[in-house]
């Protein structure tokens, strides 16, 4: 009987907790809303009827006016600005609305910061202009005191919108540290330590390395190099002026980038400490005193090693620019002429290529569909540099193999001469090249690869001529 009792309560219970939920929403449901709070703004404009915005803070005064279809600086006009970031302040400005009222009639207005105040002038195209002044940050830091000039009646407004207001020269200035596009650059040199590591130079698209050893650039590196330099961004702006390079040490830059265009001319980049805190590096532009934090990803080329800077090949040039090559080795003259196909409009057909092995058509394919004379080439040109060797010394000694190149822009003479029993130093037209290839024990992209290609050559042409 107890349990029943009790379920019986229980029910009761429930009975009443659902009516009275059906009798206040009833009730809610017949009440008004609630309607919205009323702010106060201290301007109420629309950004595309502004004229300007002047700003007064404690890193001078910056005007802001509508250029073209962009927000420019009239002032200063030495400072490199972004135009989105000008474009947040006039648009944040043009509608300021406060957060709280805290004095209608302040006496001392000194209390709230406005002894100092950061002022910000919004004209707009017709009217009168409104001006604000921001005052000190709360004591919560949730936000800051600003008023209307002249008035004594204090808000609060969001510190994001006093920010604008107090905004300085960093935070309008592109991050961008270059005016420059990365095709412009037409010289590029890393220094390290002091010392080169390479010095290259462009004619028209196509990049050559000139010291310390000359040869093309290896383009899937070097290229991205030159990006990096042309979009370098600046993570933090952190001196204008700096007194003591030592503290970035940039009074002896580890690294320097020089490079140049036709219209900027010369710059040098260089390179401090690294900030572990960001993965940026600290860094300057030689003769400025400012000083910067970079971001540091794209600059993994610093560290680099030369040989992967340099093009990998001992000597390459496109089978269309070859006429005649001469291919000495084994005591053993070879006399190729080349006749590659190339229309009017600059197309080729390799169906109408025309090769010749001492006077012998060595044109055609094989049963797998391939031209042995053009997998000959290609191991003739891929011959990789292997080593570096600045302190080597070639003079007087005779070449294993010496190959001449006949050219539609001149002549090429490229001789493999023994510096020991494991490689060869390479000289191109009397002149040491300062790279080392493998002798031996290297059959892909090397002097082994490339003889045995000629073989296979020359025994598809006897067979052809039996």
């Amino acid at each position: 009987m107890k349990l029943y009792r009790n379920a019986i309560i229980l029910l009761v219970i429930v009975a009443l907790l659902v009516g009275a939920y059906f009798l206040v929403r009833n009730k809610k449901a017949n009440e008004p809303l609630a309607q919205p709070k009323e702010y106060d703004k201290l301007t109420d404009f629309i950004s595309t009827d502004i004229e300007s915005v002047t700003l007064e803070n404690r890193d001078g005064t910056f005007v802001i006016v509508k250029k073209d279809e962009e927000w420019a600086l009239s002032t200063p006009t030495d400072l490199r600005y972004d135009p989105s970031a000008l474009s947040s302040i006039v648009i944040n400005l043009a509608s300021v609305v406060t957060d709280k009222l805290i004095e209608e009639n302040a006496q001392d207005l000194s209390i709230y910061g406005f002894d100092k105040p950061a002022v910000a002038r919004v004209k707009p195209k017709d009217g009168d202009a409104v001006t604000i002044e921001v005052g000190s940050q709360t004591p919560t830091k949730t936000g800051y005191y600003a008023r209307l000039a002249g008035s004594n009646k204090v808000y609060t407004i969001s510190t994001y919108t006093a920010e604008k207001i107090t905004s300085g020269r960093n935070s309008m200035r592109t991050r961008q540290l270059f005016d420059i596009a990365a095709d412009e650059i037409n010289k590029f040199a890393l220094h390290r330590n002091g010392q080169i590591v390479f010095e290259s130079v462009k004619d028209g698209t196509v990049w050559s390395m000139q010291a310390p050893i000359k040869g093309s650039m290896n383009e899937s590196s070097f290229l991205a190099m030159v990006d990096a330099v042309a979009n370098t961004t600046v993570v933090e702006f952190i001196e204008d002026e700096s007194g003591d390079l030592s503290a970035y040490g940039l009074d002896k830059p580890v690294y320097e980038v020089i490079f140049s265009t036709e219209k900027a001319g010369e710059m040098k980049l260089q390179f401090g400490l690294e900030r572990k805190s960001d993965s940026s590096i600290y860094a300057k532009l030689d003769g400025v005193d400012e000083v910067y934090a970079i971001d540091l990803a794209p600059f993994t080329f610093l560290d680099k090693p030369l040989k992967e800077i340099v093009s990998i090949f001992a000597y390459i040039v496109n089978i269309d620019q070859v006429e005649k090559i001469e291919l000495t080795m084994d005591g053993k003259t070879t006399n190729m002429t080349l006749d590659v196909y190339v229309d009017e409009d600059g197309s080729m057909d390799k169906d109408k290529d025309k090769f010749y092995v001492e006077g012998v058509d060595a044109s055609g394919r094989n049963e797998e569909g391939d031209q042995p004379f053009r997998k000959f080439y290609q191991a003739l040109i891929g011959i990789c540099i292997d080593e570096i060797d600045m302190e080597g010394d070639p003079s007087g000694g005779k070449a294993d193999i010496t190959i001449n190149y006949t050219l539609k822009t001149g002549t090429m003479k490229v001789e493999f001469i023994p510096k020991d029993e494991n490689f060869y130093y390479v000289v191109r037209n009397g002149e040491y090249a300062n790279v080392l290839v493998k002798r031996k024990n290297k059959v892909e992209f090397g002097v082994e690869g490339m003889k045995q290609a000629y073989k296979t050559m020359m025994d598809f042409l006897a067979e052809q001529q039996n």
